[in-house]
């Protein structure tokens, strides 16, 4: 496998879609049994939705000619620094900044980011941690570094909330945020790829995690949710029992979370900062 150069070209990012968001949204919400959200705050997962077709091309790029792989989404984080909106032109570029080859197939760090492309301005920054099963022919390249964590030396009392996760919504998901992987959608993919079942996308549990947070922690406002991070530990199937648990700092300003299914941790080392109350609410 050849390493690809170190960032390629900035192209136009698709532009964000107010509709398109709020469906982000609705869907996401409906599996904590919450109404849609009452205004057009797109949030944070909206970066994620913006960068991923993105992503996919060089991950793709870099696994072609090298036979078949199984991508596992290790880890995620996202950096905003201003909120997406609605008709803003950006710039979408990728950085593969490191390879190694590891017992189970190839590992990469890719980070995307989004730049207003009027001024320029980095507008997030997105990290993924992901391994390519099934392919061991890479040059190694760059240093893997440890995903970030949050340590609340005086957290709050945990809450925990259930979730409801099945194949509709699963597919609902897939559909509203574009990641149409077939181990998402189809039973008979996702047993070929060594899943009981179709499995939840990694990034809709931290979108449950995101909405829960700011409806207990941010006045309803998605849009103060400034970073975020994760770690995927197993994959969730429908139906299985799922609980999402929340640990706010006494200050405030972060919020610890775990997704727990099937009695083991489905998202662990989760976390989120949140920035200053804009008054706007939902």
């Amino acid at each position: 496998m050849t390493t690809p150069p170190a960032s390629a070209p900035a192209p136009s990012a698709p532009l964000l879609d107010a509709d398109a968001a709020h469906r982000h949204r609705t869907v996401t919400r409906r599996a904590l049994d919450r109404p849609a959200p009452g205004r057009a705050a797109a949030g944070p997962l909206a970066a994620f939705v913006l960068t991923h077709p993105l992503a996919e091309r060089t991950v793709a790029g870099l696994a072609a000619g090298h036979g078949p792989y199984s991508l596992v989404h290790l880890a995620q984080e996202i950096e905003l620094h201003h909120p997406p909106r609605p008709g803003t032109p950006l710039d979408a570029s990728a950085a593969l900044d490191a390879v190694r080859v590891e017992a189970k197939g190839t590992r990469l760090v890719l980070t995307t980011t989004l730049t207003d492309r009027a001024t320029g301005a980095e507008q997030a920054r997105l990290t993924a941690h992901i391994l390519l099963a099934g392919i061991r022919a890479a040059e190694p390249h760059g240093t893997l570094v440890p995903t970030a964590s949050v340590r609340q030396e005086a957290p709050g009392d945990t809450v925990s909330r259930d979730l409801a996760i099945d194949r509709e919504w699963i597919a609902d998901y897939g559909h509203a945020a574009g990641d149409l992987n077939p181990v998402h959608l189809d039973p008979a993919a996702a047993r070929a790829a060594g899943f009981a079942d179709v499995i939840a996308h990694g990034m809709s549990l931290v979108a449950l995690a995101v909405e829960e947070a700011a409806e207990r922690y941010a006045d309803g406002d998605v849009d103060r949710v400034r970073a975020i991070g994760a770690r995927f530990a197993r994959p969730v199937l429908p139906g299985e029992e799922t609980t999402l648990d929340l640990t706010p700092s006494a200050a405030g300003d972060t919020v610890a979370f775990t997704v727990r299914s099937g009695g083991a941790a489905a998202v662990k080392g989760g976390w989120l900062r949140l920035g200053p109350g804009t008054g706007a609410g939902r």
